[in-house]
């Protein structure tokens, strides 16, 4: 555990060297250095705040998760949006799960399944305005107990960040438990119908269980036996620089910084390694259609590498998938696909390819959600998060059409 925490401070003690001057002055004068320092609230206090609040406005839309007529949102480290979305040119905010620390989503029948920082919740939407917590989990995601250096504890969990203006002299330290120069936002996809996660998700489910990436090298399987009542099962060593998962039939597609890892899950307590496609270094979302997978690798500072490209593989033969073409991009997230047609989030938009061919794809529009981070397609309706807000697109018509956009701030 050591290991992992020193790797967590590493960025950290990188960023402690950023100043941020306020008035022109020598080298050897006192400066102004703008640092934040965390929030605690006990943990008791923050599992009972989780009971369906009213629809908040939207900050900063991460992963997303479709499930019937409802679209849960995640809002990076903050919470849960739950959106009733039957008619999806006029979406509805139907409540706000505030859970600190939050960054994916599953949900399973009535029960909707996030992580609180290293701690894996099992909720009761059956009343998504009244909700209630039937398990936790605890440690399900050890080196999630570290924010950047703070540990949210068993009973103390990070809710929020102050800040302030502390005057200090160069080369010394301005204060003794802080972070320097960065806002709050930088402290880090029928009931019974099954639900989609987007391809930037690390937990997912299939059938009776969840398969999340614990640890950046783990994979933990979770038995879902009885919903609301979910236990840990088998964790194995998966891989290294693991990022996201994504399920298909009884495989796992799993990217990471340094490839795409896959699994066999004829025995869903065990899943099996199957094979491995090696690439540059760079951050990478993965999805398939069984015959091919595609591959988005982007730059990043946790990531490294300079690669920004989307890579198509033919895993018709598992054990040994095999390079098809490489696409330049600006820098691609997330990506979804249905039929022929992909869909590949991008700096300037949602680019749209026509897929009939991998290893000769047409792009047929760049859907304007800019900075698109994640991307859900189904049903003919697109679901894009982007930092400007949450757009749904239909692609059941040429023109693509934009039939509703959630800005950030609403």
């Amino acid at each position: 555990m050591k290991k992992h925490f020193y790797q967590n401070l590493l960025p950290l003690f990188a960023l402690s060297l950023l100043l941020v001057p306020i008035s022109g002055c020598d080298k050897n004068s006192a400066k102004l250095y703008l640092v934040y320092q965390p929030i605690y609230t006990s943990k008791a206090e923050v599992l009972a705040s989780i009971n369906g609040n009213p629809a908040q406005k939207v900050d900063s839309p991460g992963k997303v998760y479709l499930k019937g007529s409802y679209i849960f949102i995640n809002d990076i480290d903050k919470g849960i949006h739950i959106i009733d979305n039957q008619n999806p040119s006029r979406p509805t905010q139907v409540a706000f799960l505030a859970i600190p620390g939050n960054q994916d989503i599953a949900v399973k029948g009535n029960t909707l399944y996030a992580d609180m920082y290293d701690a894996l919740l099992a909720i009761d939407i059956s009343n998504p305005r009244h909700v209630r917590i039937t398990k936790q989990l605890e440690r399900t995601f050890p080196t999630r107990a570290y924010v950047n250096g703070y540990i949210s504890s068993s009973d103390k969990v990070i809710t929020g960040w102050t800040k302030k203006f502390v005057r200090q002299v160069p080369n010394t330290y301005p204060c003794a438990n802080c972070v320097i120069d960065l806002a709050p936002a930088a402290f880090s996809s029928s009931s019974d119908a099954k639900g989609m996660a987007g391809s930037m998700a690390r937990m997912v489910l299939i059938d009776d269980h969840m398969y999340a990436l614990a640890e950046s090298h783990t994979l933990s399987v979770i038995n879902l036996d009885s919903q609301d009542q979910p236990s840990m099962g088998n964790t194995i060593m998966a891989g290294f620089d693991l990022e996201t998962i994504y399920p298909f039939k009884n495989k796992l597609f799993l990217g990471s910084s340094s490839g795409v890892y896959i699994y066999d899950l004829s025995d869903p307590n065990n899943p099996v390694a199957q094979g491995m496609y090696a690439h540059g270094r760079a951050c990478d979302p993965v999805i398939t259609d069984g015959d091919y997978a595609y591959v988005t690798l982007h730059t990043g500072s946790a990531c490294g590498g300079a690669s920004n490209e989307l890579d198509v593989l033919n895993v018709k033969d598992l054990h040994h998938p095999l390079p098809v073409k490489i696409y330049q991009m600006t820098r691609p997230m997330g990506l979804s696909k249905d039929g022929d047609l992909l869909f590949v989030c991008d700096k300037e938009g949602v680019r749209v390819f026509d897929a009939h061919d991998p290893a000769a794809l047409v792009q047929r529009a760049i859907l304007g959600a800019a900075d698109a981070y994640e991307a859900v397609a189904y049903n003919h309706r697109l679901l894009v998060t982007s930092s400007r807000g949450i757009y749904q697109y239909d692609y059941s018509k040429p023109s693509m059409p934009l039939l509703s956009m959630l800005p950030v701030g609403h």
